[in-house]
């Protein structure tokens, strides 16, 4: 459990945050009483819980953002939201499409891309799931709101998800007329554009398009290559038809979206390399893969003089691979296309609500990535991500007496997909044996269809004018399919036989275990069920009109699945998460402040954990997820707005994180390694910022400042062993504290109905790093990071006319 110092370090505080006038980006609307001239902070309503609540009387510890506070927080993609909720973390930066988001809530995430991997946390758009990480920085296009659900969630949504929930909310159609078009431009030769237009087709039908454009020059240079990095292009459509009874119990809202990014790869820098590694100084530095002659300095020689520093910090040296000698080498890039079309019907019948949800999501992200960021190709890896997931789900929601009111839904979901990875280990390999004469190019290749099926119900009793219990139970079943294909060289036959000395010689070129025997076939079929229980149980009271209480209890669990590099490696079960959580929602001083506080603990029982490994000839470090350990986690979060005077609102956030494996629970062939801290969990995370509104003769004026901080966190451990220099490698592992000061000036005009914008990001030029990937000790002899973006600004200019919403 937690200190009490550092229990009452964060009330304090917390309490300063509210008392001193820092704030978040997160705009809360402001009530105003006509009579009397008094202001306050206004009702936020939330479907926290499937149903349409104020966020004050939820016993759910929940963040909400309005459109117009994510436009003022500078909310572009899922990336962004990090900085408006506390225990919130989002990772970018992996050895795949550089377009992926791994989120983590409360410490629970997963940084697996894999299209068998499901995410700890899940992402829901307009209540559709959206079941991969590669679609998590696509376009968040014309939002109404945003919804971040802290803690387990498994009784009320489509997918268990440990960590928690984004809820993302469009804007539906209107019954009048509105349009709207922007343009903007940065440095980075940034350029955005987008319009959206509102038409009423009839009483009861009106259609709504929005249209996104961006474009960037890159953030960092590839030098080796002269070719920039971390550029993007991407268009960005959604469109939504909505029809309505005219009594208002019956509608039906079609949608669909689609986004399509492209850039030439992601910034990965050289941080260290390791002139001892098995690999340093052996091989030669070849610059022409033609020629076998070879020239120039030794590996080892190359990869010291290109560590990188402070001065070169959005510099990267990374090179590409060619699968043929005779072909033009394949350079770093990321394509990433999404696209999803849903039905929603709601209909009323007396006094309950059924609604169904059906949708189709699809992407496929494919990307290059040099992974060891060295002028030599020691690693390259292409790699493709498809999915196309089917969903459906019906809800009922009914009082069935005054006390009394229940949820319940049932939820099916099939998704199949396909993932490869092509990775050349070293360029200076060219031809590995008999025809067709290709170069060493190994393939991960396999088919998967996940199959989701549950049903669940939550009640609320009212057992007094005030207190009220809540109770939900939930079970899922899981089927896990996977065809593995995997080769030793691309291209070729499964029974050519090459020569692979881990292997003891010469073997087929499939390097799975065939079902039928047959190398040729090259098919490895695995399949795995699940079933397994989510509860939730809780009491909340209304102690007063300004001061609401909850304790709950919960527990929901991370779904299992299969590996794809390794086919010998066995499935990974579900991890099941646990937790009891007291909190508090206060307004207070006529609602002129707020003070929310959750305190939580946390088991996970089989935690899911990356463990990284050689394999092949040469030995290329691979990874894959084992059960390893259970853990216990401790956490408070706060969050305080404040309203000191007329036109100024400013709010705070603050989480404390603590958590570590139960003793024993956490052993490998290394030895027990429960002393190891947690991945993607920062001990400290805050958001500070305000925003002041002035009103002018022709408009109104806001002035925005916000600031984000977040602590250490870890994306590697290991046994820590100074003989293999494991302690240095776990230092690497481990990206340093940051913090990101951004700001906006805007002017609206009353007329016309124009705003002009100017806008920074990361205004101090803070040089940090997003993920770290060493592997300084073991197979490649370096460590890289992912570089965080640099300082942008630009101005925006948007027009709106009409009514029919934002």
């Amino acid at each position: 459990m937690m200190k009490r110092a550092n229990v009452g370090a964060m009330l304090f505080a917390s309490t300063a945050l509210s008392i001193s006038g820092v704030s978040l980006a997160q705009a809360v609307p402001v009530a105003k009483d006509a009579a009397s001239g008094a202001i306050g902070i206004a009702d936020i309503v939330v479907t926290a819980r499937r149903i349409e609540e104020n966020v004050q009387t939820v016993p759910v510890a929940v963040t909400a953002l309005s459109g117009d506070a994510l436009t003022t927080a500078q909310v572009s993609d899922i990336t962004d939201l990090q900085r408006t909720a506390p225990s919130l973390t989002v990772a970018t930066g992996a050895p795949s499409a550089s377009s992926f988001a791994f989120v983590a809530i409360r410490g629970q995430g997963s940084l697996n891309a894999s299209v068998a991997v499901d995410p700890a946390v899940a992402i829901y758009i307009d209540g559709v799931y959206v079941p991969r990480p590669s679609q998590g920085q696509v376009e968040l296009t014309d939002l109404d709101r945003a919804e971040i659900l802290r803690g387990p969630q498994g009784t009320l949504f489509g997918r268990n998800s440990t960590g928690g929930a984004l809820n993302l909310f469009t804007v539906d159609p209107q019954q009048e007329f509105s349009a709207r078009i922007k343009a903007g431009y940065g440095n980075y030769n940034a350029f955005q554009g987008g319009a959206m237009v509102n038409v009423p087709l009839g009483d009861q039908l009106a259609l709504r398009l929005n249209y996104d454009y961006k474009e960037r020059d890159g953030y960092g240079r590839n030098v080796t290559l002269d070719r920039p990095v971390n550029d993007l292009k991407s268009h960005a459509v959604r469109g939504k038809l909505k029809w309505e009874a005219p009594d208002g119990n019956f509608s039906v809202v079609l949608a669909g979206d689609y986004n399509h990014q492209k850039d030439s790869g992601q910034l990965v820098t050289l941080a260290a390399a390791n002139p001892l590694s098995p690999l340093g100084g052996i091989f030669p530095l070849d610059p022409n893969p033609a020629d076998a002659t070879p020239v120039g300095p030794s590996l080892a020689a190359i990869m010291n003089s290109f560590a990188h520093n402070k001065s070169n910090w959005y510099e990267t040296n990374g090179t590409g691979y060619s699968a043929n000698a005779n072909v033009p080498l394949l350079l770093p890039y990321n394509d990433t296309k999404t696209y999803g079309f849903s039905a929603t019907v709601k209909a009323s019948v007396g006094s309950a609500d059924i609604k169904s949800i059906t949708a189709y999501r699809y992407s496929n992200a494919r990307g290059f990535i040099d992974l060891d960021a060295t002028p030599i190709p020691v690693l390259s890896t292409e790699s493709g991500y498809l999915s196309k997931a089917f969903s459906q789900e019906l809800q009922l929601s009914a009082d069935l007496t005054d006390r009394f009111n229940i949820i319940s839904g049932l939820y099916y979901s099939r998704e199949t997909g396909v993932e490869f990875s092509d990775f050349q280990p070293f360029g200076l390999f060219k031809d590995m044996g008999p025809p067709p004469s290709v170069g060493y190019v190994g393939r991960n290749d396999a088919d998967i269809t996940n199959t989701t099926f549950g049903g669940y119900l939550q009640g609320y009793y009212n057992l007094t004018d005030k207190l009220r219990l809540a109770a939900g139970l939930r079970w899922t079943w899981d089927k896990r399919a996977v065809e593995l294909h995997n080769l030793q060289v691309s291209g070729a036959p499964g029974n050519a036989v090459y020569f692979n000395s881990a292997a003891g010689g010469f073997r087929p070129n499939c390097t799975i275990v065939p079902d039928d025997g047959n190398p040729a076939n090259c098919t490895q079929t695995n399949r795995v069920k699940f079933d397994y229980p989510a509860w939730t149980i809780g009491l909340d009271y209304q102690a007063t009109d300004g001061l609401f209480l909850y304790a709950k209890s919960s527990r929901a669990s991370h779904a299992g699945g299969w590996n794809l590099r390794i086919g010998a490696v066995p499935a990974f079960s579900p991890e099941e998460l646990t937790d009891v959580e007291f909190g508090f929602k206060a307004d207070m001083f006529d609602r002129r402040l707020r003070l929310n506080m959750a305190v939580f603990h946390s088991w996970l029982k089989d935690s899911q954990r990356v463990v990284s490994v050689g394999v092949g000839n040469p030995p290329i470090s691979t990874s894959f997820i084992s059960n390893a350990g259970d853990i216990q986690l401790d956490g408070v979060e706060l969050e305080t707005v404040l309203i000191p005077w007329r036109g100024m609102q400013v709010q705070g956030n603050l989480s404390y994180l603590s958590g570590k494996f139960d003793r024993g629970s956490f052993v490998d062939a290394s030895g027990d390694r429960s002393n190891e801290p947690l991945i993607q969990v920062p001990q400290v995370q805050y958001s500070i910022g305000a925003t002041q509104v002035v009103p002018t003769g022709i408009g109104e004026a806001s002035f925005h400042l916000d600031y984000s901080y977040v602590s250490s966190q870890r994306f590697y451990t290991s046994q820590g062993n100074p003989a293999n220099g494991g302690d240095v490698q776990n230092r690497l592992g481990k990206i340093p504290i940051y913090g990101l000061l951004s700001g906006r000036i805007a002017l609206k005009f009353d007329n016309p109905g124009s705003e002009l914008a100017v806008w920074g990001r990361n205004l101090t030029k803070k040089k940090y790093v997003t993920r770290a990937f060493p592997d300084l000790y073991t197979d490649l002899g370096i460590a890289t990071e992912y570089v965080g973006e640099p300082r942008t600004y630009g101005l925006t200019l948007s027009y709106t006319f009409g009514g029919g919403g934002r």
